[in-house]
């Protein structure tokens, strides 16, 4: 391949067999698209140093397969792909660490003393002063919703609102319909609304 495609939508072709040629075809690669990923997956992940761990995956993944990608794909559409894949896999490894850490904690604020067996209750501050204060701008509210859908629906409203995808483009980075991605995106939008009119009403997250 001569260069990377100036228009996004484009297709790429194979890259060029001299490994000095792929190496800053690859350079030039990151630099267009590096940004663009790193929000995609910040959004869907909502953790700076998850995201940079994760931005870096994607393209280290990219590069090892950059001798299979082919013309029949945009090349930001098929380095999606990896970014929502890895992404997925990674809030999987998350949830299941969460899952260990909660019953470790619960485990541990069980207490039998001889006494009535007590049960410890953390406090939970999503709702105190402090972080209602931190909480006002609508924005970071709505991204911290967008954050706690489920992850079908949270790749669709990250790629179709924040990133500006097509439906088309999104039903390949994430492998069905584009039926199925019209449907994702209506209930995660109705979801997100009745969180905003809450908000709007209550001034409570």
């Amino acid at each position: 391949m001569s260069g990377l495609p100036t228009d996004p939508g484009a297709a790429s072709a194979e890259a060029p067999q001299d490994p000095e040629a792929t190496r800053e075809l690859f350079r030039r690669f990151v630099a267009e698209y590096e940004n663009r990923i790193y929000n995609t997956v910040l959004r869907l992940v909502d953790d700076p140093h998850e995201a940079q761990d994760l931005t870096q995956d994607t393209f280290v993944a990219a590069y090892r397969a950059w001798h299979t990608f082919r013309q029949e794909a945009a090349v930001y559409t098929w380095l999606y792909r990896i970014a929502v894949n890895l992404t997925k896999n990674r809030r999987k490894q998350l949830r299941r660490r969460r899952q260990i850490e909660t019953a470790s904690l619960d485990d541990r604020l069980h207490l039998a003393d001889g006494e009535d067996d007590i049960e410890r209750e953390v406090m939970d501050q999503s709702h105190t002063p402090d972080r209602l204060l931190e909480s006002r701008e609508l924005g970071a509210f709505l991204g911290r919703q967008v954050a706690r859908l489920p992850d079908d629906f949270r790749e669709v409203v990250v790629l179709r609102d924040y990133q500006g995808l097509s439906y088309k483009e999104i039903a390949d980075i994430v492998g069905c319909s584009v039926k199925a991605i019209k449907s994702r995106l209506f209930r995660a939008r109705t979801i997100l609304r009745d969180k905003l009119r809450l908000y709007l009403d209550e001034g409570l997250e």
